[in-house]
Formats: structure tokens, C-alpha cells, sequence
């Protein structure tokens, strides 16, 4: 290397260097932390209310369908014990019912997916909107420059890691409305 391009390196590394003294102090105090949403809905009173409501939710749906399935074997039962007494005309009505509530059954179970499916999207867009406004508050009162959600980081610290204060703030904020939902339930 000539002295010529020694010259012309040593400022643009003196004006990396300054820029890093002035940069460094800025990131430094930039702080970005993680949190864990499954946690937060696992372990929120809000979270642990939405899950009991999709909970009952889906048994009452199985209720339905597990009684549309009792009739149906009923009725298969029905053909079975007496299919060489029936009349031809007998044996065919008892097929048209078997077929009716195998169609019945179908029915009941696809409403049963599609209205739990709306269900769990309501919930978890409400629930979402909440964390969100949860998280926005704790990141502005923290002074934090970035939250990330856990799934997101290849890798991070514990240290760096805020879902038991995400969850605490979230009970908090929160807590009138579930108390107030639990104590309006059925």
C-alpha cells in the first residue's frame, strides 16, 4: 500500500470512528425487548377467560353433535334389531331417516366448524387489540425502542425477555372488564 492510499483510508476511518462515538451512545441507550404471546394468553386472567369461552363454546357444539349422533345410532340400532320383521316399505322410511340424520349430522357439524372458527377469530382479534394497546402503553411508559414477540428473535437474552410484565400490566389494565364478564356469565 502507498502512502498516497494510506491518506486516503485514515480520514474515512476517522470519520467512521466519529460517527461511531456519536451513534454508540444513542444505541445504547436504546433498549428492545421480547415477549411471549402465548404466555401472555396462557397466563392473563383476560387470556384464561377467553379460553373458557371458547371452551364452553365447543362443548356445547359437541353436545349437539354427540346428540345427532345418539339418534343416528338409534335409528341404525332400529334397522339392525328388526330389519327381518320390516316391511319393505318399513325398511326403506327407516333408510330415508338414516340418510336424513347422517345429512343432519354433516350439517350440524360443519356449522359447528364454521361457527366455532368465527369464535376463535373474534376472540383473537379482541384479544390482540388489547395486547397491542398493552404493549404500546408499556413500550411509551419503559421508554422502549422495539418490542418483539418471542417467535420472531432467532435469539435473545432472558434479560431481554418482559412477558411477566406484559402479563401483570395486562391483568391490570384489564381487570374491570373480566371481572365484570365473569360475573355476568350465564
Amino acid at each position: 500500500m502507498s502512502n498516497r492510499s494510506c491518506f486516503r483510508v485514515l480520514p474515512a476511518a476517522a470519520v467512521v470512528a466519529v460517527c461511531l462515538c456519536i451513534v454508540a451512545p444513542a444505541a445504547a441507550q436504546q433498549r428492545i425487548v421480547i415477549f411471549d404471546a402465548a404466555r401472555v394468553s396462557e397466563e392473563t386472567d383476560q387470556g384464561r377467560l377467553v379460553q373458557a369461552r371458547l371452551e364452553a363454546f365447543r362443548n356445547a357444539k359437541q353436545a349437539e353433535i354427540t346428540a345427532k349422533e345418539q339418534e343416528l345410532a338409534a335409528l341404525q340400532n332400529q334397522l339392525n334389531t328388526q330389519a327381518l320383521s320390516l316391511s319393505p316399505e318399513r325398511r326403506a322410511d327407516l333408510d330415508k331417516q338414516i340418510q336424513r340424520k347422517v345429512l343432519e349430522m354433516n350439517q350440524t357439524r360443519e356449522a359447528a366448524n364454521s361457527e366455532m372458527q368465527i369464535e376463535i377469530g373474534e376472540a383473537q382479534g379482541r384479544f390482540q387489540e388489547q395486547l397491542l394497546a398493552v404493549i404500546d402503553d408499556f413500550g411509551r411508559e419503559e421508554g422502549v425502542a422495539l418490542i418483539l414477540e418471542a417467535s420472531l428473535a432467532a435469539y435473545f437474552d432472558k434479560s431481554a425477555d418482559v412477558t411477566t410484565a406484559i402479563v401483570d400490566r395486562f391483568n391490570e389494565v384489564f381487570k374491570a372488564e373480566a371481572g365484570a364478564d365473569s360475573g355476568g356469565a350465564e
